[in-house]
């Protein structure tokens, strides 16, 4: 487990196994590398450009040395071109961060230390936001999901050492410093949490387990908690809900947690994390490759349970009400058909024309729910909804929909400074034809002659959101696991909405 402070002793005189360098392309030998020249390594210019790091992301270079009769290691990573906007660079160095972890568990470096200070004076960066995601895609670097293997696993404890090259920022601004980093920590850790909840199999991760593994968060945040399920579901009249846990031997659990602060007048905002805890596709049954890795289908509810945990313990002023109903899809002889005709909780009906298309049945009922008893001024879903928002966007930005356009800027500003990017899309009333029925007041999937399903998707859940609500759709099932860069499940959505409402609250 990984372990970062501040220090406020400068570089060479925090004793280390470890010496950390992120470097930029057409670096030049700082000060502080002039001391491995005159002490260790004389020609380290001339060794690192025969070892062919130019600083370029994604390169690493690993120079053993003796420092005060002890060896060490010198480590170098790439941050690549300084000449990005500030947003790709805040990216790359995430990257480099993680990269950076990674050989420190490899080698098994137990202690070591890095100066930020070379990294923010370049920048139009603060550094207490470069702290703040250091540890944020530090802790996130050191997830590593082996629950299942058999072999011995020994936890690597390891820790860093953060310092500004001359120590004097750091004596400053110390305290301002540390809570970002806390913050950073809180954030990072919450993710963590969520992953490893997305990379459990739908066998162990059921509604049920699911459900009781948030109670038991929710009594160490001290979060209000509760959570039903069919019986009083249908009480509530929450039919779409009801039909797609109708199918499954596992009970379906509405979850729901609150957040309240102290400070009067604060505003109240909502998330609506999809939870299919296994998605087979229903009647409508997915094809055997399509049905790999559906247990990924509750990212959504892993989200918003992390992001109001992190809240919690960060203790902002804003007040937090997160739903996530937690269901199975499946095809049992109660299973619901293509043709029935749904009603949901605020009244409307839904014909069925998939039952693969089972996300917005949920989704609609849950907002519903958290407008009836809650009334956020905002409320923003995640979900898992659909493939084609990975055939528009593919694995590095999710899809925003929205017709609020400070919301949009918010995200898309919060996304940008996180790295968990979003891309909007037009919510645009051309395509809601796709949606409309003969039988019923909408479909709940669009007609294919429309194509634009990520859109016409929103377009569904708009109809369950009353007009004075500013509201937010994110599709994250492109971002949220399969992704080329990481292993499993990624977190998605959980730094972009902890970002956005940190800035909210302050």
């Amino acid at each position: 487990m990984i372990s970062i402070n501040i220090s406020d002793k400068s570089f060479w005189d925090i004793k280390s196994e470890g010496y950390l360098f992120l470097l930029e392309e057409d670096f030049k030998i700082t000060s502080l590398m002039d001391v491995i020249e005159n002490e260790c390594c004389p020609n380290l210019s001339e060794v690192l450009k025969k070892n062919k790091f130019e600083g370029k992301i994604g390169q690493s270079y690993v120079l053993t040395g003796m420092k005060d009769g002890k060896l060490v290691q010198f480590v170098f990573v790439g941050l690549g071109s300084s000449y990005l906007e500030w947003a790709k660079r805040l990216e790359n160095f995430r990257r480099a961060s993680d990269k950076l972890v990674k050989i420190l568990k490899n080698l098994k470096i137990s202690n070591s230390v890095l100066s930020i200070s070379d990294l923010y004076e370049k920048n139009d960066i603060k550094i207490s936001e470069i702290i703040k995601q250091f540890a944020i895609a530090a802790n996130m670097a050191d997830y590593n999901f082996t629950t299942f293997k058999s072999g011995k696993k020994e936890e690597f404890n390891f820790s860093i050492s953060l310092t500004d090259g001359n120590s004097e920022v750091m004596i400053k601004e110390k305290a301002l410093l540390e809570e970002f980093l806390f913050e950073g920590n809180v954030i990072g850790r919450s993710a963590n949490m969520s992953r490893h909840w997305c990379d459990l199999p739908p066998n162990i991760l059921t509604p049920t387990f699911f459900a009781q593994e948030i109670a038991s968060i929710a009594k160490k945040s001290g979060l209000r908690f509760d959570v039903f399920g069919r019986e009083k579901a249908l009480e509530l009249g929450m039919g779409g809900f009801c039909a797609v846990d109708s199918g499954s031997e596992q009970d379906g659990k509405f979850v729901i947690l609150e957040y309240k602060t102290s400070k009067k007048d604060a505003p109240t905002i909502g998330l609506v994390g999809k939870g299919l805890t296994f998605d087979s596709g229903g009647l409508s049954l997915k094809s055997s490759s399509g049905m790999s890795e559906m247990k990924y289908d509750m990212s959504g509810a892993a989200a918003v349970v992390a992001v109001i945990k992190s809240i919690a313990e960060m203790k902002l002023d804003i007040n937090i009400v997160a739903v996530a109903p937690v269901v199975e899809n499946m095809p049992g002889g109660k299973a619901f058909r293509q043709d029935d005709i749904v009603t949901f909780m605020n009244g409307k009906t839904a014909e069925i024309k998939s039952t693969d298309a089972e996300g917005r049945l949920v989704l609609a009922d849950a907002l519903c729910y958290i407008q009836k008893f809650y009334k956020p001024k905002t409320i923003i879903d995640i979900a898992t909804l659909t493939a084609a928002v990975a055939i528009a966007l593919g694995h590095f930005y999710a899809g925003l929909m929205s017709r609020d356009e400070n919301l949009v800027s918010e995200l898309q500003e919060a996304g940008n400074i996180s790295g968990d990017k979003v891309w909007r899309l037009p919510l645009d009333d051309d395509y809601f034809p796709s949606i409309e029925s003969d039988v019923a007041d909408i479909a709940n999937a669009g007609r294919p002659t429309y194509s634009a399903g990520t859109i016409t998707a929103a377009l569904f859940l708009e109809q369950f959101v009353e007009k004075d609500v500013s509201w937010a759709h994110l599709d994250i099932a492109g971002v949220a696991h399969a992704h080329p860069l990481v292993k499993g499940s990624t977190g998605a959505g959980i730094r972009l909405l902890a970002e956005y409402l940190l800035k909210l609250s302050k």
